[in-house]
């Protein structure tokens, strides 16, 4: 008799989640949507001081949110400049730079499953004909500060630029009730998690839930390997006492990933 699929629990930002969602769906999984944070936008900045991109060698920008926030903060019809290369952590924000400020932008990216972080991508960057002399960081209120130390360190100009703002989710009254049932009732489930922030939210949330004991005995789909030492930590586990397998963050490959845990589940 065929095994019934735990439930999938996804807990990136409203929106985020949809393709993902039907994909799993199709192939049988119950879902949960249970996003962790919450992208808002800045408080309104004087466009006198917003940094453009044509005072800068290179632009990067750290996720989607950034490059949604930071057209918020260009002029309407701002039009990106040729000669300025913009760069990002992986394929599918650079993407979301080619439809948002044009497609025969140049973008900077890691390939395919490699490793979608600034370690991935510095080594990119170091083998341009010419290194920046400006670069412009976009991000929420905090992060990649290894990569602001490294330009810095080979005496690039680096200018930092918050474009959102990351916030811990409300969760309405009925998830919180499904949660709650999940766990009285003992039943597995697959979490979603894609940034140590939102661990962190996650972990928090479920605390004051009552929940964090049925939580540790879960499994866990993470879009990097750092994070999996970032969630041992969360919750003063070892990780050798975890289930959970690494994705790259391609909505196919946390698909596949999914079954790979629903198979070795089965197995156990």
């Amino acid at each position: 008799m065929a095994h019934l699929r735990p439930t999938a629990i996804l807990t990136r930002p409203a929106g985020r989640n949809t393709v993902l969602m039907q994909a799993l769906g199709r192939a049988g999984w119950p879902l949960l949507e249970c996003s962790a944070l919450e992208i808002q936008s800045v408080p309104m900045v004087p466009a006198s001081v917003i940094p453009h991109p044509e005072a800068f060698d290179l632009v990067v920008f750290v996720s989607r949110a950034a490059v949604a926030g930071y057209q918020h903060q260009l002029p309407e019809d701002y039009s990106w400049p040729q000669q300025v290369m913009a760069a990002c952590m992986g394929p599918v924000t650079a993407g979301a730079v080619r439809r948002t400020f044009g497609a025969g932008l140049t973008v900077l990216h890691p390939e395919g499953a490699a490793s979608q972080d600034s370690e991935a991508l510095w080594p990119l960057l170091l083998a341009q004909q010419r290194l920046p002399r400006k670069v412009l960081i976009l991000r929420g209120q905090d992060g990649r500060e290894w990569l602001s130390e490294k330009l810095l360190a080979l005496g690039v100009t680096v200018t930092v630029q918050q474009v959102y703002q990351r916030e811990v989710a409300s969760w309405p009254d009925p998830l919180c009730v499904s949660l709650r049932q999940l766990a009285a009732e003992g039943r597995q489930a697959v979490w979603l998690l894609t940034s140590a922030h939102g661990i962190q939210a996650i972990v928090q949330k479920l605390s004051d839930l009552k929940l964090l004991i049925w939580f540790e005995h879960c499994a866990f789909v993470v879009t990097h390997e750092r994070l999996r030492s970032v969630l041992a930590k969360a919750l003063g586990r070892e990780l050798g006492q975890l289930c959970l397998e690494v994705a790259s963050p391609e909505d196919e490959a946390i698909v596949l990933c999914f079954d790979q845990i629903f198979a070795r589940l089965n197995r156990t």
